[in-house]
């Protein structure tokens, strides 16, 4: 089936046209706003036809901020542009943005400006019913009286939409370990199913009440489902509580095991390319932590009396389960534990059944001809008070461990020893305390950990002998930057001087979370006119357009930040048997530096096409 689903595109599909990379006349319908970055609004949008004729196929289109665009769902826009793929990794650990959206159908993309739009059909696109009602739905919200970020977080909560929370307060969020708290996904699907389940506990006192109440969950389930724009991640959850509400309904204790595989065999019979999705890896790591770890953790405190400390306990397992389920993914994916997930989750985990119960109360109430001021305004207060802990949380960079990173070979054998223990000695912390005091006999689980512990050991060792030197020009937009590492220690030389301080900071953490400074010390510092490092010297022409002399006959020359040079005089005078120009560089330069180049015949390198350049190769 993965194959299948991975290599079928429809015979009008733009990929097949041969049209990528080549002006065309486009008309595209947007279908799902995405979250805005700093510099564009992004949209998900469909391909109707090309130059006139009938085309297919998903494109990521970005819109500039600076033009002020303002574009909704099923607009329907004519431009004349042309479809390129997304960026590949450029850098080594960089996350492979092409590959990403190429999983979830979406093959290019395309940069709209203003200029290249010849026509728009406001609301002209077919959307389905359900999106409109979602619409309508997102129109009553912003007519409540609710301010823009709580609005924003009613939006993420209930209907899925994250685009308008401020990225600053999604950063927090991540920061603090609750990002998973904004993302509607199976946490919120779980709750829900319990709040249902709690709602509609009168009708088991009825004749064949509990499958009365179990198709009616279901059904609920799936109207939110709806309600929400069908997205990927709700789709999962709904599918995979669907069948935990038939397996609770059996009353059968190993059910939630048996739904869970269900769940997840029929998700990916539809779609098999999920099983590569952070997202699906995620939720079901997470649950199936939950069920196998949170009861080991809750017996190992006698029954708590008190509602109060018995709950608080029960979010503490739940959480700290989840945490360690997810924790080796987590840092494969995205390079860094936030240790204050505790702190965050104990606060908010405990509130979010009554926030998100408010909420979905909020969304519905709006549908009647009533007064909302009340109720929105305690919306208010609770959702500014939600991120104001949350920022306070996130405050504590301490409390962040960054740059993180895992072999995919070491993330498999982590999640063995961590099942294999857990399958060890979870039957007998489930028993009696008298039981417990028995001697656990080794078994397989016990001997599989320790191989798999002695696998990791040896992994981990043979990788930090087999350091290698490392030489690279990166890849960064609007900068450059140079990476030298021994092994032990490594050096980040950089130019960024269009960037403000934010920026330059966002850039920074990524380039130093490049595999090139894998569990070394990085050193940043300012970039050089001369690099040399065993043996190879690169010479670095920037802005400034002036360079040192160098004893090399054939050095290799690195363009900087668009230099106004006479690149055939350059080639005359160094002879560079090299010429690499990076990010930092205006992309008509490029082009023209790399003509030159072929009628010279010098071998030209643009890191926009092939990323981190490896000069130990030159």
């Amino acid at each position: 089936l993965f194959t299948y689903q991975t290599d079928q595109l429809p015979v009008n599909h733009y990929e097949t046209l041969g049209v990528k990379g080549k002006n065309a006349l486009l008309t595209v319908e947007l279908a799902t706003r995405l979250a805005s970055n700093t510099y564009n609004t992004r949209f998900y949008a469909d391909v109707s036809q090309v130059d006139g004729k009938a085309a297919s196929g998903k494109v990521l289109i970005l819109f500039k901020r600076s033009d002020s665009l303002d574009f909704e769902s099923g607009d329907r826009l004519t431009v004349f542009d042309d479809i390129n793929n997304a960026s590949n990794a450029s850098n080594l650990g960089d996350f492979n943005y092409k590959e990403y959206l190429k999983s979830i159908d979406v093959h290019g993309q395309i940069y709209v400006d203003k200029a290249s739009i010849l026509n728009v059909a406001d609301s002209q696109a077919t959307l389905p019913w359900y999106v409109d009602a979602r619409n309508i739905l997102l129109e009553d919200l912003e007519n409540s009286g609710l301010e823009p970020q709580p609005q924003a977080m009613v939006e993420a909560l209930v209907l899925g939409q994250r685009q308008n929370v401020d990225p600053l307060i999604s950063q927090s969020f991540r920061d603090a370990g609750v990002i998973h708290i904004l993302a509607l996904s199976g946490l919120h699907v779980g709750i829900l199913l319990l709040l249902l389940k709690f709602s509609l506990k009168w009708m088991l006192s009825i004749k064949n009440g509990i499958y009365y109440q179990t198709i009616s969950i279901i059904i609920l389930l799936w109207s939110f489902a709806l309600v929400t724009g069908l997205s990927p991640s709700i789709l999962r959850a709904v599918t995979m509580f669907t069948f935990v509400a038939i397996g609770m309904s059996a009353n059968k204790k190993r059910s939630v095991f048996h739904s869970l595989a269900i769940s997840a065999f029929i998700i990916l019979l539809i779609d098999s390319r999920l099983l590569f999705n952070v997202g699906f890896q995620l939720s079901y790591t997470a649950v199936v932590a939950i069920v196998l770890l949170q009861p080991v953790f809750t017996s190992l405190l006698p029954r708590i009396k008190w509602w109060l400390p018995r709950n608080l306990w029960q979010i503490f397992t739940v959480t700290l389960a989840a945490q360690i389920g997810v924790a080796p993914l987590s840092i494969y994916y995205f390079h860094q534990f936030p240790l204050a997930f505790i702190a965050g989750n104990m606060i908010l985990l405990g509130f979010l059944p009554i926030i998100l119960g408010l909420s979905i109360a909020f969304v519905i109430w709006l549908q009647f001809p009533l007064s909302s001021l009340f109720f929105s305004d305690v919306l208010n207060v609770i959702f500014n008070l939600m991120i104001d802990i949350v920022s306070w949380i996130s405050s504590f960079d301490d409390l962040i461990i960054k740059n993180l990173n895992l072999h995919p070979v070491e993330v498999l054998l982590w999640y063995i020893i961590l099942i294999s223990l857990t399958l060890f000695f979870r039957p007998q912390l489930l028993k009696s305390k008298r039981e417990r005091l028995q001697i656990v006999r080794p078994n397989n689980f016990l001997h599989l950990s320790i191989v798999a512990a002695s696998l990791l050991v040896g992994f981990m060792s043979y990788t930090a002998i087999a350091k290698q030197d490392a030489y690279y020009i990166l890849h960064q937009s609007r900068g450059t930057a140079i990476a030298i590492s021994n092994g032990n220690e490594s050096k980040l030389f950089t130019h960024l001087p269009d960037m403000n301080a934010i920026r330059r900071k966002q850039s920074l953490d990524r380039l130093k979370g490049s595999t090139v400074f894998l569990n070394t010390t990085v050193t940043v510092d300012s970039m050089p006119p001369l690099l040399k490092y065993k043996e190879r010297e690169i010479l670095v022409i920037d802005e400034s357009g002036a360079y040192l002399a160098t004893e090399k006959q054939d050095p290799i020359v690195l363009l900087s930040h668009s230099p106004k040079i006479n690149l055939d005089r350059l080639i005359t005078d160094l002879s560079p048997r090299l010429i690499i120009a990076d990010g930092s560089n205006y992309r008509n330069m490029v082009d023209r530096w790399e003509q030159t180049c072929h009628q010279r015949e010098v071998k030209f390198i643009n890191t926009y096409i092939n990323g981190a350049i490896d000069i130990t190769q030159y």
